[in-house]
């Protein structure tokens, strides 16, 4: 079976580093925090109370044990992906300045997965916002026009950037791929210009009652859910996968799938749907798990540390550094996040965190772990998928009170800080043997 492609392990960082890295995030976390929770009470970025299932029903069990939650702090996820950014521009002034001999920005082993983690961290930004100011009507009226000024200064760029690669024969080359061999190649690429000009030339043309209308059936779901609408987010999602997807395969070769005690076991062009699976069913199970005060944080500080105990050992020291900095991050935003808890991570967290997990799961060929390391994530996932399934193929019959599981086990009388300990345990122990089997197996 061939090998996977290694990325480069140097340079090293000392363990003391490393730990040292991660303790700053974590106290840079602490110090952040009372501004950073004023700020969203401030400007009443509160949690949304929750009023429907995934499949539209009426959210009774949640909102029996969760209603008191109404109106906390949401968006603590900015807090967490900023204090990795703040800690990887404090490495880099340490290592501009001669105190250290690198920093953690590191093209082989940090790059991506920091581009992940902010890409997925905005998106889901967006998402939370639109679901705060979409329950205000007066507050999304105002809001509006700005977002049809970015739609618009988003569409002019795109247009403007498409020009200058037709003009130096860029565009063209890069269209006429998949039309190899014909000599129109070029036309359908200055076609192509064309129709997204006169796109432009036509949104120009409606009136901003009409733009703003447009904007907010695509933006904005209707009805009782409120967020960003399912069109955006899932195209912004693939896109995005598929640029790290892209990343591993055609800039990196990456075409297999390491198998514990077996081997690598070699898919091609296939690695990039599959790579995008991943990334896109992490980070969403992610977020599914995001529904107790402490569970998604604490679970995600153990998969974080795993993997980052796997990359050291692998001799990949700066993405270990990055792991344990993640880790550090997501634990000052859990100390506060315990029950009961001062602010919620949202979607900018979930996303991201989720995104960035399953993209280190890919570079240090664990991909194959991450199921084991993150069981609880992928067991709270199956819990929603079953649920639907059932209640669509059984008459509307449910297997769990409630899902995802974690709300199931509520519906028990367990109790929220039982529910999210003993998931944690649970968690713990399945990292930990993904730990073992990642040592021996590799």
């Amino acid at each position: 079976m061939p090998a996977m492609p290694v990325i480069p392990p140097r340079p090293d960082l000392p363990l003391l580093l490393i730990l040292g890295y991660a303790f700053f995030a974590f106290v840079l976390g602490l110090l952040l925090t009372p501004g950073f929770v004023s700020f969203l009470r401030r400007n009443k970025l509160g949690k949304q109370l929750r009023v429907e299932t995934v499949d539209g029903r009426e959210a009774s069990v949640f909102r029996k044990y969760h209603e008191k939650k109404f109106g906390t702090p949401t968006m603590g996820g900015v807090l967490v992906w900023g204090s990795i950014v703040l800690t990887i521009a404090f490495s880099r002034l340490l290592s501009y300045f001669g105190i250290v001999e690198n920093s953690l920005l590191q093209r082989g082993q940090v790059y991506i997965p920091l581009f992940t983690l902010l890409s997925l961290g905005v998106l889901g930004a967006i998402d939370d916002y639109l679901n705060i100011v979409g329950a205000n009507e007066e507050q999304w009226s105002r809001i509006l026009p700005k977002i049809r000024a970015w739609f618009i200064g988003a569409v002019i760029l795109v247009i403007v950037v498409l020009g200058a690669a037709s003009l130096f024969g860029f565009l063209d080359s890069l269209l006429s791929i998949p039309f190899a061999g014909r000599p129109d190649a070029g036309v359908i690429g200055l076609s192509a210009l064309l129709l997204l000009l006169a796109a432009i030339l036509l949104l120009f043309g409606f009136s901003g009652a009409m733009v703003d209308d447009v904007l907010r059936r695509l933006v904005m779901r209707e009805g009782k859910k409120r967020g960003l609408g399912v069109l955006p987010k899932i195209t912004t999602l693939l896109a995005l996968s598929f640029v790290a997807a892209g990343w591993f395969y055609f800039k990196n070769g990456y075409d297999g799938v390491a198998i514990p005690f077996v081997g690598t076991m070699s898919i091609g062009l296939w690695y990039v749907p599959f790579a995008m699976f991943v990334i896109i069913g992490t980070a969403n199970a992610v977020n599914v798990t995001d529904g107790l005060d402490g569970l998604a944080g604490g679970l995600l500080v153990i998969a974080f540390g795993s993997f980052g105990v796997l990359s050291f050992i692998h001799g990949l020291t700066v993405l270990a550094a990055f792991c344990a900095v993640t880790a550090g991050a997501i634990a000052a935003f859990l100390w506060h996040n315990v029950p009961p808890a001062l602010f919620f991570m949202g979607d900018t967290g979930a996303l991201a965190l989720g995104g960035a997990l399953a993209v280190i799961s890919l570079m240090t060929d664990q991909v194959a772990l991450l199921p084991l390391i993150g069981f609880v994530f992928v067991i709270e996932m199956l819990s929603v998928i079953v649920q639907l399934a059932s209640k669509n193929l059984r008459g509307g019959k449910k297997i769990f009170r409630a899902a995802p599981i974690h709300h199931h086990f509520e519906a028990l009388e367990w109790g929220e800080s039982k529910v999210t300990m003993r998931l944690w345990i649970i968690g713990g122990f399945c990292a930990l043997l993904g730990v073992i089997i990642g040592i021996y197996a590799g």
